[in-house]
């Protein structure tokens, strides 16, 4: 009896012990021990836990947060942005509009986040839902945000159309979701000369779903290190602020741009790789 067939006997054996193979009685030759101990093997490997390669994978794959699943809309909220989220269907003015003569908007879904990271801020965080054919009715404005998101071919680095843009912006990235695409960009309104500030800056995005049926608005309040607590050009500025400049309103919002575009992404509240991954989560089944 050569060491080879020693070897594959002594791993059918503690194969036996432990209950996972059924011994074959007799045993005629060493060809058929080498295929029940092959056998064996491939029982074994196939019961295995995962690999920590694979647990990663699959960790990766489904993130961790609360998913939300409504009648028209699903997606993830990561840990750490909100707990979860109120859904309601309403035709109530929005953003970017104020007291529009066009009255009430077209039917949407308005989901709300709740205990959100930040409190205390101009905007409450939420995700809205348009019909886009109905939204491009709305207004002249409404008509060329749908042209211009159905066109939309945006790769970072490049300008954005101006009727998708903002007056002040920084940190364009294209992102897509799961059954539609877009792009965001961090913003403010100014309605006076104020300074840069964590009451009113917020995480804007603008999608379309691939089927040009549904556009996707995310209002979502984001602070960063450098900037003041609210717009009084008076407050308190951290250390390594930057100096609010009246007589050069343009060139301090330059300069306030550029710090935010070069601000590692990870410093901000929440931050911005989170936001994204929730907007990539989002899958809607219309309404």
């Amino acid at each position: 009896m050569n060491k080879k067939f020693l070897i594959l006997a002594g791993f059918l054996f503690f194969a036996l012990a432990c209950g996972l193979a059924t011994p074959a009685t007799p045993i005629p030759s060493q060809q058929s021990v080498e295929t029940i101990v092959a056998a064996t093997f491939n029982a074994l490997t196939a019961s295995a836990p995962p690999t920590m390669e694979a647990t990663q994978e699959n960790a990766q794959l489904t993130p961790d947060g609360a998913p939300v699943n409504t009648a028209e809309v699903s997606f993830v909220i990561p840990n750490g942005i909100a707990n979860d989220s109120t859904a309601v269907t309403n035709t109530d003015v929005e953003y970017p509009y104020i007291n529009p003569s066009n009255g009430a908007m077209p039917q949407h879904v308005k989901l709300t986040l709740n205990l959100y990271a930040l409190n205390g801020t101009q905007f409450e965080p939420h995700i809205m839902i348009f019909r886009s054919e109905e939204y491009s009715q709305y207004t002249e404005n409404t008509a060329g945000i749908i042209s211009a998101m159905q066109s939309l071919q945006y790769v970072d680095g490049q300008p954005l159309q101006e009727v998708l843009g903002s007056d002040f912006s920084a940190q364009f990235h294209a992102v897509n979701f799961k059954n539609g695409h877009g792009v965001r960009y961090l913003t403010q309104i100014f309605t006076n000369f104020q300074t840069v500030n964590n009451k009113d800056l917020f995480y804007y995005y603008q999608g379309l779903t691939d089927d040009g049926e549904y556009y996707i608005q995310a209002i979502l309040p984001i602070n960063a290190p450098f900037l003041t607590a609210d717009g009084d050009p008076n407050a308190a500025l951290p250390a390594d602020g930057i100096p609010f400049n009246q007589d050069d309103f343009s060139g301090y919002l330059d300069a306030v741009a550029q710090r935010l575009n070069s601000a590692d992404t990870f410093s901000f509240t929440p931050y911005l790789e989170h936001l994204d991954a929730m907007i990539e989560s989002i899958h809607v089944t219309g309404f």
